[in-house]
């Protein structure tokens, strides 16, 4: 069969779905990528929140629990007492400090599944196996 000139796909409009494909494909990834750091940002939200009430409620805490634990010592140990205590509370904080760092390295590094996408969609274009 011969094939008259309107039966072959246009260049133009075949770059056009290329493009338009590509475009699709670069659309999605952001949303992707929109998405994770969406997820970050409510999870820095929440540890600031969260951090910053726990410290003012401890922060009540720990000046009138020192206040009564100086007290009552006061008489046997005197001025050591506020020695004592301040080494508690350092040992405390370097503690949580320690915990609130391990704890931040364990969250997954910011846009791995979009990085991922991308270098599935890169392997793709240069017409490697996806994985």
């Amino acid at each position: 069969m011969s094939r008259s000139p309107g039966d072959d796909p246009n260049l133009i409009d075949a770059l056009r779905r290329v493009g338009a494909s590509l475009f699709a494909t670069l659309q999605h990834r952001l949303e992707l990528a929109s998405l994770e750091v969406g997820e970050a940002g409510g999870r820095l939200v929440f540890t600031l929140v969260a951090s910053i009430a726990a410290l003012g409620l401890f922060g009540g805490t720990v000046v009138a629990l020192s206040a009564w634990v100086a007290f009552a010592l006061w008489p046997t140990l005197g001025h050591t007492v506020l020695g004592w205590i301040a080494l508690a509370y350092a040992l405390a904080g370097a503690g949580l400090l320690w915990w609130l760092r391990a704890r931040l390295r364990t969250y997954p590094p910011l846009m791995t599944e979009t990085l991922a996408e991308l270098h599935n969609d890169a392997a793709f274009m240069r017409g490697r196996d996806q994985e």
